[in-house]
């Protein structure tokens, strides 16, 4: 979503919000930690090693490939095939801007984190990838009521068209692993995100479990999970994938709590 497209869209659904109340909610975000954690600091800018992500996902023509490195250990590190490597390097990568853009949602924000200009990554030996969203281009829109229809519409659109798709067709160029595994785990990782929010900002969690209820209505994750009780954990809330992320195919591995294996 360029800016833009944000702000034609803001004007359908609330306005443009301040550059101030984007960093804010980011902010917020980054306290989290763990998948939340993006940084807005001008100082990283100095940085030479952040690259914007769709560059970083990018297969390039000659030089350092981070994504295949990265790739490439996950597989050697689990005794597992590329294939299983890249679903499970995939389930790591999504979860990044799901999360962050799930936690501005919920707060009534979704910033415009354009992976061609505004987020930033750089090459990572393991965890989370590292993020930085470039301070002087932070725009977005006000959702005004972040439980709302139109909210999770905007939600949805955002993660498919500018940063899911992008990881699908990266690990897609360097590994044969099924794009309904790779969208199945954008949408454990939302699910994930929902708990973790829940637990973290428990002021969010309404508004963040219907956003991402609504996302998963709306293609091309309508179908690939959903919401259930669950006593056992804090929340009560479970989540239920209709895929697999393949990770009972590493050599000592099990299944996810939330995989579709369970109920067979």
């Amino acid at each position: 979503m360029s800016s833009e497209t944000a702000r034609r869209r803001g004007t359908a659904t609330g306005s443009a919000a301040d550059p101030d109340r984007v960093r804010t909610v980011l902010a917020e975000s980054d306290a989290v930690d763990g998948f939340f954690a993006v940084s807005t600091r001008a100082a990283e800018g100095a940085d030479p090693s952040w690259r914007p992500v769709a560059s970083l996902l990018a297969v390039p023509d000659a030089g350092p490939d981070p994504i295949e490195e990265r790739l490439a250990a996950v597989a050697d590190g689990l005794g597992a095939g590329r294939r299983i490597a890249a679903s499970l390097l995939g389930q790591s990568l999504v979860s990044r801007p799901v999360s962050v853009l799930l936690a501005c949602a919920a707060a009534g924000v979704l910033p415009d984190l354009s992976p061609a200009a505004v987020l930033h990554a750089r090459p990572w030996a393991g965890g989370p990838i590292p993020l930085w969203a470039d301070p002087e281009r932070l725009t977005g829109v006000e959702l005004g009521a972040p439980d709302g229809p139109d909210a999770a519409a905007l939600l949805a659109r955002a993660l498919a068209d500018e940063h899911v798709a992008p990881i699908v067709a990266g690990l897609r160029a360097r590994a044969s692993v099924s794009p309904r595994v790779l969208w199945g785990n954008a949408a454990g990782a939302l699910g994930g995100a929902v708990r973790v929010l829940g637990a973290a900002r428990p002021d969010r969690h309404a508004a963040a479990l219907a956003l991402a209820r609504g996302v998963l209505t709306h293609e091309p994750f309508a179908g690939l999970g959903r919401f259930v009780p669950e006593p056992e954990h804090p929340s009560g809330l479970g989540f239920r994938r209709t895929t697999c992320c393949l990770y009972y195919r590493v050599p000592g591995g099990g299944t996810c709590g939330d995989c579709v294996l369970q109920r067979r």
